[in-house]
């Protein structure tokens, strides 16, 4: 016998009444996966009598389809798929706010998020998950999970916007071509799902290995030197000290043999057009700037050229996706570091130097629509003139004994008044903002030159490293906090020292590359 497609609900009345038949009502409602509507009665008000003409009584009630009556069924309990592991550890439910959460927020700790994921893992490009063709010694076949988490997580600290972005994407093209790129953004990718904590560290370091040991057979050719070759020296360069129990290390060899290959690509007309060297450029202008004051005066490197090279010069009046449009000021900003570290080094100083140094870092306006980016330059703008000032005062002019002493006396309020407004800058820009990634080093300056009355902006600070560490994920972050809280533990108790010079005491490299 067939199934009917109607359920037959049967009714009977609720109260019985001596003299009243039994009614019964039978109705065919729709199956269970078709909709209805349910209209609710009325609430009965406090003190209304539960015979009024708007509540008959249960007798008066007419018969007709009703909703079983069941116990309320208690709500569904949510639960945080992306929450950070100190939530996870409490037994807490996480809001997921992205980069810090609030319990975290309020209890002041490290937020350690998960990443997030992305929506447009069916549009890539099938020949991404393919192994690469490229002929060289030993097959790569690219770790899908590793090379997917770079493209859309960990590539994206080394740009200002996610959407302009040459290290994702458009990076896939050079990847199938060079093997040792392949294994350096895997190489970090696997760090960073790990917040390069060391119990995390060994798909890191086998990556990091093979990268090497393919740049060396790219390498062996120099006349036919590849962009994304130079690439995979710049990533194992700048992640050189991500991994380390302390700050010993900046990178150096990597660095220098990334100038020594910068320099022979551009040498080839062929390579100066190219947007992938064209990143590079930019990337090495940061990367230089970022280790001037702490790389050792002996180095090679040292110069203080004021004007740009003309292969850099073609930056000046374009958009970098690193750097935007502060090609020039840090130019000037490696300079400048150079020069301040081998005065406190030897003690000899450049009068002229100094001023035009000061000169053109007040002749410096950053334009830009976006007030993050205009925002962040002024901040590395102060950075230089608080460093300058810092190590050798503020440049003297000709005058009067009594007029060079002022001249002192006015660059230390100088240093505070530029030190507040970098602050107020960049804490203003809102912590999931793309830029996030690149104000540790002007947030650094500035917040040294605090004093011991301003608690909450120390406190705003120490808060503003701790959410761009969950941004990036690089524990240089975390370096910084340690130094400036023995900085200010020194000058609170009187002790007043600069933070170069607490810095090079502790034999501290930072590198915020």
């Amino acid at each position: 016998m067939a199934r009917p497609n109607f359920f037959p609900l049967v009714l009977l009345p609720s109260f019985h009444r001596p003299g009243q038949h039994h009614s019964i009502s039978i109705k065919h409602i729709q199956p269970p996966n078709m909709s209805y509507r349910v209209r609710f009665a009325k609430i009965k008000q406090q003190g209304e009598s539960s015979a009024s003409p708007t509540n008959p009584t249960i007798g008066q009630r007419e018969l007709g389809p009703r909703l079983p009556q069941h116990p309320e069924t208690p709500p569904s309990r949510s639960y945080s798929k992306f929450g950070c592991k100190e939530c996870k550890s409490r037994r807490v439910k996480c809001d997921e706010t992205f980069p810090t959460c609030l319990r975290c927020r309020r209890r002041g700790t490290l937020c350690l998020a998960a990443a997030r994921p992305t929506q447009w893992l069916a549009e890539m490009p099938s020949i991404m998950l393919k192994s690469v063709q490229e002929p060289w010694p030993g097959a790569v076949n690219p770790n899908k999970r590793l090379l997917h988490n770079w493209l859309n997580n960990t590539s994206r600290m080394m740009a200002l916007s996610p959407t302009n972005n040459p290290l994702s994407l458009p990076l896939v093209r050079h990847l199938l071509s060079t093997p040792s790129l392949v294994h350096a953004v895997q190489c970090l990718s696997a760090g960073e799902e790990g917040f390069f904590e060391p119990p995390t560290l060994r798909a890191y370091f086998r990556e990091r290995g093979l990268a090497i040991q393919a740049l060396r057979h790219e390498l062996e050719d120099s006349t036919s030197i590849k962009p994304s070759s130079v690439l995979t020296v710049f990533l194992l360069g700048i992640s050189a000290s991500w991994t380390k129990d302390k700050p010993d290390d900046y990178g150096k060899e990597h660095l220098s043999a990334a100038r020594i290959l910068l320099n022979r690509m551009l040498a080839e007309d062929r390579h100066r057009d190219d947007l992938l060297v064209q990143y590079i450029i930019g990337w090495y202008l940061y990367w230089d700037m970022t280790c001037a004051f702490i790389a050792e005066p002996d180095d090679t490197s040292c110069s203080y050229a004021t004007e740009m090279p003309a292969s850099m010069r073609s930056m000046l009046s374009s958009f970098h996706p690193m750097i935007g449009f502060s090609a020039k000021l840090f130019y000037l900003l490696g300079n400048l570091g150079r020069y301040c570290r081998r005065v406190m080094e030897t003690g000899r100083r450049d009068i002229l130097l100094e001023v035009k140094f000061e000169e053109q870092l007040f002749a410096w306006n950053p334009e830009h629509e976006d007030h993050a980016l205009v925002d962040m330059s002024y901040a590395y703008r102060h950075h230089g003139l608080i460093m300058l000032y810092q190590v050798c005062g503020r440049p003297p002019r000709q005058g009067s004994t009594q007029q060079i002493m002022n001249a002192a006396q006015d660059s230390v309020c100088l240093r505070r008044h530029l030190a507040l407004d970098s602050l107020k800058k960049l804490l203003s820009i809102p912590i999931n903002a793309p830029s996030i990634n690149f104000q540790s080093m002007p947030l650094l300056t500035a917040a040294s030159e605090l004093w011991q009355g301003d608690t909450k902006i120390r406190l705003e600070v120490v808060e503003r490293f701790k959410a761009i560490y969950s941004t990036n994920r690089v524990i240089i972050n975390l370096w910084a906090i340690n130094l400036l809280e023995e900085l200010w533990e020194c000058c609170d108790s009187g002790n007043m020292v600069l933070c170069l010079e607490l810095l090079l005491s502790k034999n501290w490299f930072l590198n915020f590359a």
